[in-house]
């Protein structure tokens, strides 16, 4: 079984009241497909959940996740983080997104599931990220989005 490592952004989608087809996409993913593969977040996930400033929907989200594995943020994840920063494969202004990735890839996940298309979900970022983990050291990963997972699927 594949493992996924979540970004905030997916869960949060599933409550999303403006992206409508964001929404429904990951509802059809999180109903029809998550049982394929073992979930976890990290301590930086539920974080950047806990940060919402509208209860309602915080809860709504963190509920979605509470009996997932949670993965700890690490010293050697913050240092991976940095090299993708250093190396200009994630932006200077964008380390929790290099932070998500690098504890998805020292936890030797296979995907990492976001609707981050800015800074994550991208094959040239996914390249640049596997060429990096490769003379590294590091397990390959799968950067994608719930629809692009859906369609590989298929």
């Amino acid at each position: 079984m594949k493992s996924i490592y979540l970004d905030a952004s997916i869960p949060s989608a599933f409550c999303e009241k403006s992206q409508l087809e964001r929404r429904k996409i990951t509802r059809k993913w999180w109903n029809n497909e998550i049982s394929r593969y073992e979930v976890l977040v990290s301590r930086l996930t539920i974080e950047e959940i806990e940060a919402l400033k509208t209860k309602e929907k915080r809860e709504a989200i963190l509920s979605l996740i509470q009996d997932f594995p949670v993965l700890e943020n690490s010293p050697l994840a913050e240092r991976v983080a940095k090299k993708y920063i250093e190396k200009k494969i994630i932006p200077p202004n964008a380390f929790n997104d290099a932070l998500h990735l690098a504890i998805a890839v020292v936890n030797k996940k296979d995907i990492l599931l976001s609707w981050d298309f800015a800074h994550l979900v991208n094959s040239k970022v996914e390249r640049k990220v596997n060429a990096y983990n490769l003379i590294s050291g590091y397990s390959r990963i799968r950067i994608v989005s719930p629809q692009d997972l859906m369609k590989e699927a298929d």
